[in-house]
């Protein structure tokens, strides 16, 4: 157990983090925190942003790309699932929503097991981050109860996972001002929670809105790509 210790370094914490609030996460949505439940994913995704941060600022220990794919594994596969599930009622909506947050839940080790073994680049992933997903649905649950739909759900899902094992190249954040203004409106989503619950629906529809935009990134990328060469041929 010492030398275990004695091998993790201040990123490693940080990850550590991130798996707790993904195993809390599940157990108090099983007492029936519905909306506290996904704001520990997004506790867990700033976790998730920061070790990676403190490891290229410090160093990483050996264990720590292991230890961080082990967590999101927790906070942005098995927490989501369970998460959502907890939203079912009705045995309808457990056939559908649940086979396709299985879906997602497959699709992300597997996103992860890739990621582990081949990288495209400092800048960019190959396949939607299952960090990104995990937001994704917990900004979609936050959003509130009424407006919750189960076949919507299931789509979110089924597109996630697909997005999550395909080769579809997502860019980095690594600007400064991004990352500032992204942990912000986590931080206020968060926040709002303690103070009023529709400011917790607002903030994650705002939320919701930056997720899918970067979802989307990848196409809209490609079409001013499109639309530069066809300015270049006709030049």
């Amino acid at each position: 157990m010492n030398q275990i210790l004695h091998t993790l370094k201040l990123p490693d914490f940080v990850t550590l983090l991130n798996a707790l609030c993904g195993v809390i996460a599940i157990i108090i949505v099983l007492d029936g925190f519905t909306y506290l439940a996904p704001l520990l994913i997004l506790i867990a995704a700033i976790a998730d942003g920061a070790d990676g941060h403190l490891a290229r600022k410090f160093s990483s220990s050996e264990i720590g790309g292991n230890l961080d794919s082990l967590a999101d594994v927790i906070s942005f596969g098995v927490a989501p699932v369970i998460i959502t599930y907890s939203y079912i009622t009705g045995a309808q909506a457990q056939y559908i929503l649940l086979p396709a947050m299985l879906f997602y839940f497959i699709c992300g080790i597997l996103r992860l097991a890739r990621f582990n073994t081949m990288h495209l680049g400092m800048n960019a992933f190959s396949g939607l981050p299952i960090t990104a997903g995990g937001i994704a649905v917990s900004s979609y649950l936050l959003i509130g109860e009424r407006f919750f739909d189960t076949y919507t759900m299931a789509l979110l899902a089924i597109v996630l996972g697909f997005l999550m094992i395909s080769n579809v190249t997502y860019i980095k954040a690594r600007n400064k001002n991004i990352l500032v203004s992204l942990t912000l409106i986590f931080a206020a989503t968060i926040v709002s929670y303690f103070v009023n619950i529709e400011y917790t629906h607002i903030m994650a529809s705002i939320l919701s809105g930056l997720m899918t935009f970067y979802i989307i990134s990848p196409i809209i990328k490609k079409n001013k790509e499109v639309q530069y060469a066809g300015k270049r041929s006709n030049n």
